[in-house]
């Protein structure tokens, strides 16, 4: 006999508990577990942390989330092996790539392919957050080799520039990252225009 739709209906609203915690309990304990396991790195003029590597996605694709101060950024720089998508989150951001520059915040989106020099600068008055995505993989690599973990995503490390930019030197040739300018804002340790490589001589003892 079939049933009448007060008795579906109260049967759908008994089942949709039961269903959800099949369903999607799984995939909220595996969501806060991802969270409570979120590392934070400090590389110059941003913090930094993977959202996905090349290991989850089949080497496709890589979601940085990056957060900063007013004024802190990256200089002109290009990637000779991926192509890199910007989209602000939280704050205000001036993205450059190419000939091409726009502010803007939460929402705000460029496209920068590859071999194509391009900065982004946090021109707000607070912290902001900006996304970033490469496609394919591997830069993860090189900001794990040269970024500095720390306890939260605000954490300013003492850092010796000196040494550090002697170790990305090599690691940036070695992954075809090509710096090509400054930052927009001149910081202690930042390229600067007589030298946009922001390279130190002095080499790191082993």
């Amino acid at each position: 006999m079939p049933l009448s739709r007060r008795v579906m209906l109260r049967q759908t609203l008994i089942a949709a508990p039961l269903l959800s915690s099949e369903l999607f309990g799984p995939m909220l304990r595996a969501a806060e577990a991802q969270a409570a396991e979120e590392k934070w790195y400090w590389y110059p003029g941003h913090s930094l942390t993977f959202k996905s590597i090349g290991k989850d996605t089949g080497g496709t694709c890589t979601w940085m989330l990056v957060e900063n101060s007013p004024q802190e950024g990256v200089p002109f720089h290009k990637h000779l092996r991926e192509d890199e998508s910007f989209y602000v989150i939280d704050g205000q951001f001036e993205i450059t790539v190419g000939e091409k520059t726009v502010v803007g915040g939460p929402g705000t989106y460029m496209y920068g392919p590859r071999g194509v020099q391009h900065r982004w600068t946090n021109v707000g008055s607070r912290r902001g957050r900006l996304l970033n995505v490469f496609t394919p993989s591997s830069i993860e690599d090189y900001f794990l080799a040269v970024a500095i973990p720390v306890a939260s995503s605000s954490q300013q490390p003492s850092v010796d520039m000196t040494v550090l930019n002697a170790r990305m030197a090599p690691l940036r040739e070695k992954f075809g990252l090509i710096r090509t300018g400054t930052t927009k804002y001149s910081r202690p340790g930042d390229p600067s225009v007589s030298n946009p490589a922001g390279d130190s001589k002095t080499s790191i003892q082993k």
